[in-house]
Formats: C-alpha cells, sequence, structure tokens
C-alpha cells in the first residue's frame, strides 16, 4: 500500500507531496475507505481539493461513495469492511483538462448546466517537405515540419467529475446523464447536477397512548360490529387514575442540503415542547426510559383548555346542553360526579356515580351505588341506584323509582313504583311501595310493604283503599324446628336418667362401694396407707377391675349425652334469638286514616325479596292481596293504627 500519491504528472515533485488520509488504503485492486479510521471531522473535502488542483484524479471512481464520504461520513459508523472508493488515482494530464470547458452555476448555486460538444484532441505530428523529384519521379524528403491536427476523442465521467469540481460543482452531479451526453458525443445542453434541499427536522409532538381521548359523536360501535344509534362514541372523555395519556415524540433536527458548489444548507429548527406549560389541575409528568408521558394524577372528565392549551382532569362533568339524541346520546359515565342542567329527553339514559339533574328528566337514570339527586320532576322515566340514593325534591310520576339497599327521598309522588332499602315520601298518590323502613306524610290509594311503616295520614284515592302490609317472620319455621328440639331434647334427659340407673346398679355392690370410697380418700389424702395397705389395696383394684371398667364406660356414655343436651338446649335458645330477632322492629304507626285503610301481617322469611321477580302490576297485585283474617290489624275508613309486633315466651326446657 502507497501512502502518497504516485508520480508520472507534469506536476511529479508536487504530487508526491500529497499524502492519503489514514483511512484511504491504496491498494494493488484499487482504493478502499477503512470506516473505523474515519475521524469525527472529515479532512476527505481538503484532500480532494488537493487532489484534484495538483494533476489528479480518481479512476473507475464511485461517485455515489464519493459523495456520502464527502457529506455524510457519519454514515460509515458501524462498518468493518472495506468499502470500495476508486479503481486508482492517475493522472489528470493538462492537455485532458483542456476538454472541459466552463459550467454555468444557476439560481444561485441550485442548478448547474453544461454545454457538451464533440471532443477534440490537439495531435502534434511531422510533416515531410519533398524537394524536387528525380529521373526515377521519387522526391527527396528535405526537411520534417512539425504540425498539429484535432483528432476526434471522448471524455471521461471521471475526468468531468474532477474537471468541475476545480470549476465549483462539487456536489449533486448526475453521473447518468452526465455519461449518456459523453456517450452521445454531440452538442447537447445538460442540466448535471442539482441542489438538494434540506430536510425539515421534525417538530416536538403529542401523540395519544391511549383511546377515547377526543369527543367522538358518532354512532357507539359495539363488539358485534353493530353500531348503536342511541350512544355517541365518546361525548364526554374520561380518564381513569394514572392512566397514561399522552406521550411527548421528541423534536428531530433536520437533514442539511447542499448546493451544486457543495455549500452547505441548513434546515430550520424544529419546534420544542415544554410538557410543564401544558399541564394543568389533575395531570401530571411521568419521565421513564420511555420517554416523557403526561398522566392522569386522578381519574375523571378530561378537559382541554383551547385558549391556555392546559390539559385537565376535573372529578366531575357540568353540562348544559341537555341528554337528547341529538346532543349527547346515551351516556355511559366513569366520572365521580356529573351535573346536567339541560332536560334529559324521553328513551335517553344517563349511566354514572354521582348524578345531578336541575331539569324535568323523562329519561332513565342509573347509579353505581351513588347519588341521585333531581331538583326538578321526574315523569315518566326511571332512577335506580343500588345501594346508593334517590332523591326527587319536586315530583314523580308515572315513573320507577329504585335504590334497593338505599335510600329513596321523595316529596310528591304518583303512579309510581318505589323499592329501597328506607323510602321517605312527602305525599304519595296510587303508588306501589316496597321497603325494609317507610316514612310517609300522606298515602293515598298506595300499596305499601315493609318492616316498619310510619305514616301521619293515610286515605283511599278515587275509591282505592290503602293496603299497607307490615312483613312478618313466618313462625310455622320455628315453631316446627323449636318442637323438633324439644322432643331432641326430651329423649336426651330420658336417655341420660336411663344411663344413671345403670350406674347406680353397678355402684350397688357394697364391697365395690367400699373400694370406691377408699380409692376417693387416697386421692383426696384424707388417708395414708401403710405398705402392707397398699398392697391390699392394689389386689382389691384388681378384684374389681371390671367394675371399674363397666363404670367408666357408663360415665363416658353418660357424658357424651349431657354434651348433646347442651348443644340442642343452645341450638334452641339461639333460634328463639332468631325469631326475637327477626321479629324486632316490625310495627305500623298510622296517626291518622281519613279513608278506606287495611293494615295486615304478611308472613315471609324472605323479606323484601318475597316480591323479587315482579314488576308492573304483578307487584301491585301482589302488594294489593288480602292476608288470612287472623293477620288482619286494621281494617277501617277513621282512626289511627300503633301496632308493634309481639314474640312468644321461649318455650320451657
Amino acid at each position: 500500500m502507497n501512502s502518497e500519491l504516485p508520480a508520472g504528472s507534469p506536476a511529479d515533485s508536487q504530487l508526491g507531496d500529497i499524502p492519503l488520509p489514514a483511512y484511504l488504503l491504496k491498494r494493488q485492486d484499487g482504493v478502499f475507505i477503512d470506516p473505523s479510521r474515519i475521524p469525527a471531522g472529515s479532512d476527505f473535502p481538503v484532500f480532494v481539493e488537493k487532489l484534484f488542483s495538483y494533476d489528479a484524479r480518481f479512476a473507475g471512481l464511485d461517485y455515489d461513495c464519493f459523495q456520502r464520504l464527502l457529506y455524510d461520513a457519519a454514515s460509515f459508523a458501524g462498518q468493518s469492511a472495506a468499502v470500495k472508493l476508486a479503481a486508482d488515482i492517475v493522472v489528470f494530464p493538462a492537455q485532458r483538462k483542456e476538454l472541459y470547458k466552463a459550467v454555468q452555476l444557476l439560481d444561485n448555486g441550485a442548478r448547474a448546466e453544461y454545454m457538451f460538444e464533440p471532443a477534440f484532441l490537439e495531435v502534434a505530428y511531422q510533416e515531410p517537405v519533398y524537394g524536387v523529384a528525380d529521373e526515377s519521379g521519387i522526391a527527396p524528403i528535405l526537411e520534417y515540419r512539425q504540425e498539429t491536427k484535432m483528432d476526434p476523442t471522448t471524455m471521461d465521467f471521471d475526468e468531468f467529475v474532477a474537471a468541475m469540481w476545480v470549476k465549483g460543482v462539487r456536489f449533486g452531479i448526475n453521473a447518468q446523464a452526465v455519461k449518456r451526453a459523453i456517450e452521445a458525443n454531440k452538442t447537447d445542453h445538460v442540466v448535471i447536477a442539482l441542489q438538494r434541499e434540506p430536510v425539515a427536522g421534525r417538530d416536538a409532538e403529542l401523540q395519544e397512548t391511549c383511546e377515547g381521548l377526543r369527543q367522538d359523536n358518532s354512532p357507539l360501535i359495539q363488539a358485534s360490529g353493530k353500531a348503536d344509534l342511541k350512544r355517541f362514541k365518546n361525548r364526554f372523555p374520561q380518564i381513569v387514575e394514572n392512566q397514561q395519556m399522552m406521550k411527548k415524540i421528541p423534536c428531530q433536527l433536520g437533514e442539511p442540503g447542499y448546493k451544486v458548489s457543495g455549500e452547505r444548507v441548513e434546515p430550520s429548527l424544529p419546534k420544542d415542547i415544554d410538557l410543564n406549560t401544558l399541564i394543568g389541575p389533575g395531570a401530571r409528568i411521568e419521565v421513564t426510559e420511555e420517554g416523557e408521558f403526561i398522566l392522569a394524577a386522578t381519574g375523571g372528565f378530561l378537559s382541554i383548555d383551547v385558549e391556555s392549551n392546559q390539559i385537565s382532569i376535573t372529578e366531575k362533568i357540568e353540562h348544559k346542553e341537555g341528554v337528547s339524541a341529538k346532543t349527547t346520546g346515551d351516556l355511559v359515565l366513569s366520572v365521580d360526579e356529573f351535573i346536567e342542567h339541560g332536560e334529559v329527553q324521553e328513551g335517553r339514559s344517563v349511566q354514572g356515580k354521582d348524578i345531578k339533574f336541575t331539569a324535568a328528566v323523562y329519561g332513565t337514570l342509573l347509579s353505581d351505588a351513588g347519588r341521585i339527586e333531581l331538583e326538578d320532576n321526574l315523569s315518566g322515566g326511571c332512577a335506580k341506584s343500588p345501594g346508593g340514593s334517590v332523591t326527587v325534591k319536586k315530583r314523580a310520576s308515572n315513573s320507577t323509582l329504585e335504590a334497593l339497599g338505599g335510600n329513596i327521598g321523595v316529596a310528591y309522588a304518583e303512579n309510581c313504583t318505589i323499592i329501597g332499602r328506607e323510602v321517605t315520601i312527602g305525599r304519595a298518590i296510587n303508588c306501589d311501595i316496597l321497603a325494609e323502613e317507610v316514612h310517609m306524610e300522606l298515602a293515598e290509594g298506595c300499596s305499601i310493604a315493609a318492616r316498619s311503616i310510619e305514616i301521619a295520614t293515610a286515605d283511599a284515592r278515587n275509591e282505592m283503599e290503602t293496603i299497607v302490609n307490615v312483613l312478618v317472620p313466618d313462625s310455622s319455621d320455628f315453631d316446627r324446628q323449636a318442637a323438633e328440639l324439644q322432643k331432641v331434647i326430651s329423649d336426651i334427659r330420658s336417655a341420660i336418667e336411663a344411663k344413671s340407673g345403670e350406674l347406680d346398679k353397678v355402684r350397688s355392690d357394697p364391697e365395690f362401694a367400699k373400694f370406691l370410697s377408699v380409692r376417693a380418700m387416697i386421692r383426696d389424702g384424707s388417708v395414708n396407707l401403710s405398705p402392707e395397705q397398699q398392697q391390699n389395696f392394689r389386689q382389691m383394684a384388681v378384684n374389681f377391675t371390671p367394675h371399674i371398667k363397666m363404670m367408666e364406660k357408663l360415665s363416658g356414655e353418660k357424658q357424651a349425652m349431657v354434651q348433646s343436651l347442651e348443644g340442642s338446649e343452645q341450638d334452641l335458645a339461639h333460634l328463639h334469638k332468631e325469631r326475637e330477632a327477626g321479629a324486632a322492629g316490625r310495627k305500623c304507626k298510622i296517626a291518622e286514616v281519613v279513608g278506606d285503610t287495611t293494615v295486615q301481617q304478611l308472613q315471609t322469611n324472605l323479606g323484601m325479596q318475597h316480591f323479587s321477580g315482579l314488576s308492573g302490576k304483578y307487584l301491585q297485585n301482589s302488594l294489593r292481596a288480602y292476608s288470612p283474617a287472623q293477620l288482619r290489624i286494621f281494617s277501617d275508613d277513621h282512626g289511627s293504627v300503633d301496632w308493634q309486633s309481639q314474640v312468644p315466651d321461649a318455650p320451657s326446657q
């Protein structure tokens, strides 16, 4: 491998002084690039400048590799194998240089044009000068005169690259176009090089990392693929706590462009994003190995302020446009609180947790153990909150209110079905009410079932009486179980008495009774025996071994019977306590009856579950069914009621 350029040109002494860069290897099979030795700041352009200025050039040049090494040397990083740049470095004679004329740089270096013409090379030769011919007709050559002529030749692409470099074209030569023009060897005006425009960088941006961050009023597509025309895809974007919402995609610098002169054209700087300026209440930033993220610090409704560009999570949604087919469709909310100031249209539903409505509701409201609060009327609709509460501050009509395990409060209810753990109503007309506890100011023509009922005034309505059912335990099961336990107790006591008789019979033997007495005194230390007496006592024990074993067997059997008796007696006492607990709080109090009213006991051990699965007319008919006469407490159109369930005394044992 040579470390310097070869000699052989008119400037041999100068060429030999241009050393090859450390990353260029000149071998027998060509000039190669060693990628591992390319420095961070490549000096290849300086080397090329010297090379082309001192009557040398590349032969068999890979122009793409040449441009890459000039303007993108970093792209060789990581390569281990040598890359061939050219076949050789050779002399570029001045005579050949003259073949290449001036080039036009246009549009401030954006393109270069060249006029190709047929190539001719001036060649010198000796022209003979003849004298007068002799008698044989042959003229002698008197001398030779130096003459020149223009012989046709062809241009060379490698020479063209070197010549254009010196003339100012150092980037972006269209090798294919130049080679075609050289091969054609005719007059032709060709654009030989074009500027490479800079590649714009990428601005930093926010990438959504979860679905549902944008409001989407298109129909919801169900899992089956069918469109649900009652619900919008995402009317209120909602998010759960610690959910990643957005990821910052960092800005990326662009790539420079180059004029045909090799002058660098810088791209514009991309814009960055400061996440701290975007974070509003309820949102936070998290930095991980995967990047920067915006997370929800709390669960709730996603809000993006278009003026401040702040991203916030609010715990409640406050809406003013109402719930209808045009505004929201049916709503399924995951936020804790939703406030609607517009009407809820008939046929529409709202499902959430704590939901409040300040205007009239005609649709369906569903809460997951939260509060449903209506400041206006509920008409022809439904409000359900299992384990939660339902409150209607004005009027409920032709509606269903349900809070299994929860509370219901209504100022005025008419033609409604009301089911809850505790129900409080100001005035109820023709309503079906099922609860654990009921508190009412005025009941007119209602059917009611509960454990505890308090009514200020009861009246009939349009000849329909008010029927009150006090849910009391069905004592028949308790009586049957108690009778069975009492029989078991009696049988065990008889068996214990019989076993005691057998024990007494064994102990009735005078000698054995004497032995037992002595053994008892020895055990309690009241008698001390001499060695001789101890020997006699041991012999007595041997003699009475059958009696002892029989007595121990009978005592063990008796003890087991006693334990069984105690267990049965405890079961009987527990059964009675259960009966007392079940009957506790079963009461009805009506301060004033002013119209047809019936109060009766409804025996069931299922409580409210007695009516499970019943609705509409079936529930009403069940609530209005009359109990047997012996369970009737009150039936009249005037008077008052103050009744409480009584529990019979515990059975004697």
